[in-house]
């Protein structure tokens, strides 16, 4: 897995992205997309302008980790005051393979008797723990933002919601 490291790398100078736009002339989407690793690839010069405004090399604006995982549901149960949900993660980390169960608890928030958002507690065994520890903060974050996605996706379905807008928050 690549990241783009551009958002730690703002951060440690001060500099916004409205700033890194108006001084290299790429555009704020773009360089939004990025800082967020939501883009799905880079121009060559877009890459040259960063690395040569910020002074770094390539190494430094993206960063690798062998880290690959999947996420099912395989247990759903609503209880009095929230949800308990289990996922199996298959996950690859540095050549290995592991398949490890995350209980997640699940608050819902409701207003006027509807699901307006969730908040989700997930528990690590101490595989998970370590190889969290071991990664970069950013493979954390999309590892995270990824349980996320597959809880509200089943809370939609469990729920029969028309709002893919839920909000969803790790806590």
């Amino acid at each position: 897995m690549i990241k783009c490291n551009l958002a730690v790398l703002l951060a440690e100078r001060n500099i916004k992205i409205s700033e890194l736009s108006k001084r290299t002339g790429i555009s704020r989407t773009t360089l939004t997309a990025l800082n967020q690793n939501q883009s799905k690839g880079i121009q060559f010069d877009t890459f040259d302008t960063i690395c040569s405004y910020l002074k770094v090399s390539p190494n430094d604006l993206f960063i690798q980790e062998i880290f690959e995982y999947d996420f099912s549901v395989v247990y759903f149960e609503e209880r009095r005051n929230d949800v308990k949900v289990e996922l199996l993660a298959e996950i690859e980390h540095k050549s290995k393979k592991y398949r490890e169960n995350i209980n997640c608890v699940v608050n819902v928030h409701t207003q006027n008797m509807e699901i307006e958002s969730i908040s989700i507690s997930p528990t690590y065994n101490d595989v998970v723990s370590e190889i969290l520890r071991s990664i970069p903060i950013t493979f954390k974050t999309s590892f995270e933002q990824e349980i996320i996605e597959c809880i509200k996706s089943e809370i939609i379905i469990k729920y029969q919601l028309d709002n893919e807008e839920l909000d969803a928050r790790i806590w």
